[in-house]
């Protein structure tokens, strides 16, 4: 009876966590250490721009990143005795799968485990991550209103896929018929990874450039000022996927740059090259 209860808190305890998937879309977040304080000012980011992208679209009510736990079919004390433990626990596990499956698709955000610390990605079924994600970011940097004090990068993920080569490659191959297929465009390819020494920077960098010269002859790559960016971020066995524009302009997507006021940061390059030149200068008398 005593194992069964340790069991059954077990599975109690991993129901809520859903895991970074292939086929996911969705927003990969980056945190300074405060990962579910980012998760719930992620949510409060995306439900206020969703609502009003989607005002038809009801707001997730789950402000603390988890999902609702499930019920179980028995109660405690038929739950304890039940005499084939095996069964109890196939049938938890059954239950688990089913209704998280269910539950995660249903979500409009969803929060899922990355494996990777400072690393959040939340998983939607809005078919365009990236329209959200571009209305919040050129509200941020027109108004310089900081909404966020964990969140660092906020960046839409168009596709999911597993860390190697030839899935990256055919998952890429899709997007690239959206964005560089019809019109020709300048690029550059923008690529992190966590947690991975299987793949290859140079080689994945190498063969996407090559994919987005081929969709399209016009195509040229632009390190300093392209049209697009393709990011392609790795965690552990996964690979995230977006195309995005004006990559540089919006400070990398980073939340917290953006709104910064631009007259100080000129102040700031101007004391940097002043100092540069001087360093005298720089020193308090």
């Amino acid at each position: 009876m005593g194992d069964t209860r340790k069991k059954k808190f077990y599975f109690r305890k991993r129901r809520n966590k859903y895991f970074l998937e292939p086929g996911f879309r969705g927003f990969f977040c980056t945190c300074n250490f405060r990962e579910k304080e980012c998760v719930k000012e992620v949510y409060n980011l995306l439900n206020e721009y969703a609502g009003k992208l989607y005002p038809d679209l009801g707001a997730d009510q789950i402000p603390d990143g988890s999902a609702p736990a499930t019920p179980d079919a028995r109660s405690d004390s038929e739950s304890e005795d039940e005499p084939d433990i095996g069964d109890l626990l196939k049938k938890e596990v059954d239950s688990m799968k089913k209704n998280s499956q269910k539950s995660l698709k249903h979500k409009r955000f969803q929060v899922v485990e990355t494996g990777a610390s400072n690393c959040i990605f939340i998983k939607t079924n809005l078919p365009s991550p990236e329209e959200v994600a571009t209305a919040i970011i050129k509200d941020l940097f027109t108004t310089r209103v900081q909404k966020t004090r964990h969140v660092l990068r906020l960046l839409p993920v168009m596709a999911t896929c597993k860390a190697n080569l030839p899935d990256i490659m055919e998952c890429a191959g899709r997007l690239f018929d959206k964005f560089f297929l019809k019109e020709s465009a300048s690029f550059a390819v923008i690529f992190n990874k966590r947690l991975n020494s299987s793949v290859s920077r140079d080689l994945v960098i190498k063969e996407l450039a090559e994919m987005a010269v081929m969709k399209n002859a016009d195509n040229k790559a632009d390190l300093k000022n392209p049209t697009l960016c393709i990011v392609v971020e790795i965690i552990k066995g996964i690979c995230l996927l977006s195309i995005v524009e004006n990559y540089y302009k919006y400070k990398k997507y980073n939340v917290h740059e953006l709104t910064k006021d631009e007259s100080s940061n000129e102040c700031e390059e101007t004391q940097a090259k002043k100092f540069k030149s001087n360093p005298e200068e720089g020193v308090a008398q």
